[in-house]
């Protein structure tokens, strides 16, 4: 046990594992950060029923007005508009508001979320909710002492090829799952170089960070999935790692900028001895992959470069193209079939975020257990400094916090249940 986690043990708190809070007729939503995602989640809450925009906070003006306009085309009332460095504060404090959702820098998404938990709100945070452990372990604490939800918007687990796999690995088609591989490829050398994104108003704040830090600054969207496929505080555990990153290297853009190049690569292994591969890469010419690998005794799946399947006895018989779209029909998630087709027409092939916003304003509106939980969002998050932390001592372990404080065996594996 390390010394963050003594500290915190000082005080038992009581779990807030499939927590399940008062239902919320109509969910008022409180927006900080309206950059280039913040408007996009706008345009998809003005369009699922029971929700209302109540309040937006932003540094830029031009942001604040824009996010207006949004909430206006869609028929709503023109919510209260917060500015300056502490803004945020007010918005959390306010009494209009029942969900703080967090969509600023990676640096300030634990503080916003922190506070807003203090203030008796719910938090939708960004990816990753935090960038320390420190912050994690401030994310649980504040979860469980005010018997709040603190969900980290992990679109990724919301895929339909993800949600396919997770019914078949709950349905026993893989047998047990033994192995997994998760990643973020995606090369972004000029957008980072440009700090573009479809119109931001703020600092390059990724680039900014990359450049000062080794390890892997962006861990769950290859993680989350393969995290809730294998169990992982739901029978399971992440224990240690171990993590290496490649030197850094020239890699130019299109635009002359020097971005510093790096591959990481970090080996999990979890309590039950099983193994996760997590790798991230934004400054390479790769082509696009979250890997999302499971093996198991009786199967095998993979979606990137190509998705395919194999089963026992004879797994050199690979399933692939339409043959393993119409395999994978048998396992569609119900998700898919009641979100997909508004969430295309409105998001096209960002339908996921549709998705995942929707499936939380439902279990908000019916008091249900999230999806995802403060425990899920420590402990993808975690591995931002942990990583660096192994890959600065050139691959040497280093121990994961377990955040449920030895409950990650209690409760069975019945996230996104219908």
């Amino acid at each position: 046990m390390d010394g963050i986690e003594r500290m915190i043990r000082h005080k038992e708190r009581e779990s807030v594992l499939r927590l399940a809070c008062e239902p919320l007729d109509v969910v008022r939503l409180g927006f900080v950060g309206l950059g280039v995602r913040a408007k996009r989640a706008l345009e998809r809450m003005m369009n699922i029923e029971g929700t209302m925009i109540t309040a937006l906070c932003d540094f830029v003006p031009e942001n604040i007005d824009a996010a207006n306009a949004i909430v206006h085309k869609y028929g709503g009332q023109i919510p209260v508009s917060y500015s300056g460095g502490y803004g945020w504060r007010s918005l959390c404090e306010s009494d209009d508001v029942d969900v703080v959702y967090i969509c600023t820098d990676w640096m300030s998404h634990a503080e916003i979320a922190l506070y807003a938990l203090e203030c008796g709100k719910h938090a939708a945070v960004e990816v990753p909710a935090a960038m320390t452990v420190a912050d994690c372990w401030r994310l649980v604490n504040a979860a469980e002492e005010h018997r709040r939800h603190c969900i980290m918007l992990e679109n990724c687990c919301y895929d339909e090829f993800e949600l396919a796999t997770l019914n078949m690995v709950r349905a026993g088609v893989l047998g047990e799952v033994v192995h997994a591989e998760a990643s973020y490829m995606h090369d972004l050398r000029k957008r980072l170089s440009t700090n573009d994104d479809g119109g931001r108003l703020w600092t390059n704040w990724q680039v900014e960070y990359m450049n000062t830090h080794i390890g892997n600054p962006y861990p769950t969207h290859g993680l989350g999935p393969v995290a809730l496929a294998m169990s992982i505080h739901r029978g399971d555990r992440m224990k240690s790692l171990v993590s290496v990153s490649t030197r850094s290297v020239s890699s130019n853009s299109e635009t002359g900028v020097e971005l510093s190049g790096t591959m990481n690569s970090s080996l999990i292994t979890t309590e039950k001895g099983k193994t996760i591969l997590v790798q991230h890469c934004t400054t390479l010419p790769r082509p696009y992959s979250r890997s999302f690998v499971i093996s198991g005794t009786k199967g095998y799946v993979q979606k990137y470069p190509v998705k395919c399947l194999s089963f026992a006895p004879d797994s050199d018989n690979i399933i692939c193209g339409d043959a393993c779209d119409e395999f994978l029909k048998e396992y569609r998630h119900s998700f898919v079939e009641e979100y997909a087709w508004k969430g295309r027409e409105l998001c096209g092939r960002r339908w996921i975020d549709y998705s995942m916003d929707r499936r939380l304003v439902y279990c908000l509106r019916n008091g249900l257990p999230l999806d995802m939980d403060v425990y899920d969002a420590a402990e993808w998050s975690s591995l931002v400094e942990l990583t660096e932390k192994s890959a600065l001592a050139g691959g040497a372990p280093v121990e994961i916090p377990d955040f449920t404080r030895g409950r990650w065996d209690v409760i069975g594996d019945d996230s996104f249940a219908v």
